[in-house]
């Protein structure tokens, strides 16, 4: 009950501070664009003639535009703006008078911070489903195809961005500074993770036009496998969405792997620290 409590308080501070408002505003217009994009004429144009070459057209265009959305620049924008809204949550906790008054109420540390994952992890699990869900409906009624699959991205993008929240929160934990948490973890967003991404899948691939060292290849293969991987999650979601089967779940055991070990080592300096 403490615990429920305390995230009910971390919601009523983003009201307070106009997170909700931002951004529900920032995907409202969105949604707006995606209207105006959705009733231009040459859409309809393209979807008659879809329809006219047959259902499987018109169900593997719906399948394609959707998996569009979910990937390359449209996931990073989105998990990228909710970890830039979400990052001042720890270093404005820790400052002076707030800390003081958060400590001397009856709740653990390691709630506190648990409390501060799940808010967040809800904020954003909210907004994504108000985003996607709302596009979705768009182009569902728009072409009459309904893939109830674009909803699993709801949860994969949610999970991408918990996963890269844990090292905001580490970060946020250790500098105190919004900045500092901002600037580190997109740099592990992109291009670090992108490009251990890219390699990992040079080395999976057959032909290779590159020769890496024996040294430098161990060296990305290493790195690949401790940082967070939220391309291949990426590459996961196209998958659900456009309904495949997912072949490996490495990168996301992987990648849970991560966000256990930075949640644990932010509870544990948070406990440790003298505030």
């Amino acid at each position: 009950m403490v615990l429920i409590a305390f995230i009910k308080g971390v919601f009523k501070e983003a009201l307070a501070k106009k997170i909700f408002l931002t951004i529900f505003g920032f995907f409202s217009l969105l949604i707006i664009l995606s209207v105006f994009a959705l009733t231009n004429s040459t859409v309809e144009g393209m979807q008659m003639m879809l329809e006219s070459s047959g259902a499987n057209s018109l169900r593997e265009a719906v399948l394609t535009f959707q998996s569009y959305i979910v990937a390359g620049i449209p996931m990073f924008m989105l998990v990228s703006s909710m970890l830039i809204i979400t990052s001042s949550f720890i270093p404005d906790m820790l400052k002076k008078g707030h800390i003081d008054l958060l400590l001397s109420k009856p709740i653990s540390r390691t709630k506190i911070l648990i409390g501060h994952f799940i808010a967040a992890t809800l904020i954003v699990l909210i907004a994504f489903t108000f985003l996607m869900g709302a596009i979705w409906i768009l182009v569902s009624v728009k072409t009459g195809f309904w893939n109830p699959a674009f909803l699993y991205s709801i949860l994969w993008f949610t999970l991408i961005f918990s996963v890269l929240y844990s090292g905001v929160m580490l970060i946020g934990v250790l500098s105190r500074s919004t900045i500092l948490s901002i600037i580190i973890n997109m740099l592990l967003f992109f291009p670090l993770s992108f490009l251990l991404y890219l390699a990992n899948t040079y080395f999976q691939s057959d032909e290779k036009s590159i020769v890496f060292g024996p040294v430098a290849e161990s060296l990305l293969k290493f790195f690949y496998q401790i940082f967070p991987k939220p391309w291949d999650m990426q590459d996961m979601t196209v998958s659900f969405v456009s309904q495949n089967a997912v072949a490996n779940y490495m990168p996301l055991i992987s990648s849970l792997l991560f966000m256990t070990i930075m949640l644990v080592l932010s509870i544990w300096y948070f406990n440790k620290k003298d505030y």
